[in-house]
């Protein structure tokens, strides 16, 4: 198999494995009209809070290695953490305005939203690994698919829309795209100024496929929560009945 080196593969490679997750089964029924409702949205939100949580945080990470000998590198990194840096609170912003959360972000406790699930652990888990082992600009595959995903996520903002979701308490996904087609943008600078061996190209693409899987299994748990929720067997997330 043909491997990326140059952003264009990337993007090209990035399509195929976007092609076969909007064909995951766990998609059809979501978008099948009258399967879910508002929860499903406020589940993700919650979920997306919890990883968004430590993107800024592992990215800064790759700038505190020794292996990370190009200043210009190390200043990207650290930028890009700054730049990253509270958007989580977009997601616990939305959740609020749904009507699903009213505990000021300051006086928030660990205990007040439920435990990530496992799947978002292991995201979680994958993403601090990739900042703190092996190649540094592992990372940039994550960037490269987390900064344009959502030019693929037209289908499911327009069933948050149908759902009931206002635009209000849809910040996370609308006024953060346009910040993130910015970083799009330098991220791709990034990976065609710091990427120079097949290995590295190597690395950056096995970090986006992985990381980007990852995130599929995290959509298909909050799927399979929604349906626990919808059958009553939900102890998690049990409070968004009330």
């Amino acid at each position: 198999m043909k491997r990326a080196s140059s952003t264009d593969e990337l993007k090209l490679i990035l399509d195929d494995e976007m092609g076969n997750i909007v064909n995951a089964e766990y998609l059809e029924l979501v978008l099948t009209p009258g399967f879910v409702d508002k929860r499903i949205y406020a589940i993700y939100l919650i979920e997306t809070y919890h990883y968004t949580y430590h993107n800024a945080r592992n990215q800064a990470l790759v700038a505190t290695r020794p292996e990370c000998r190009d200043i210009r590198y190390m200043k990207y990194c650290l930028k890009h953490a700054l730049d990253e840096a509270g958007h989580e609170l977009m997601a616990l912003h939305d959740l609020k305005k749904s009507g699903y959360f009213s505990i000021d972000y300051k006086e928030m406790k660990d205990s007040d939203l439920p435990k990530p699930l496992m799947a978002t652990e292991i995201l979680i888990a994958y993403l601090y690994r990739a900042s703190t082992t092996g190649n540094p600009l592992t990372r940039l595959g994550y960037s490269f698919w987390a900064e344009r995903i959502y030019e693929y996520l037209s289908p499911l903002m327009a069933m948050f829309g149908q759902l009931g979701v206002e635009k209000s308490a849809m910040t996370f996904l609308v006024d953060h795209s346009a910040i993130d087609a910015e970083h799009a943008v330098e991220v791709d600078r990034a990976i065609n100024m710091f990427a120079k061996t097949p290995q590295d190209w190597e690395d950056i693409e096995d970090c986006m496929k992985t990381s980007l899987r990852l995130k599929a299994k995290v959509m298909d748990a909050v799927f399979e929560e929604f349906v626990k929720l919808k059958k009553g067997t939900s102890d998690r997330y049990n409070f968004l009945n009330k």
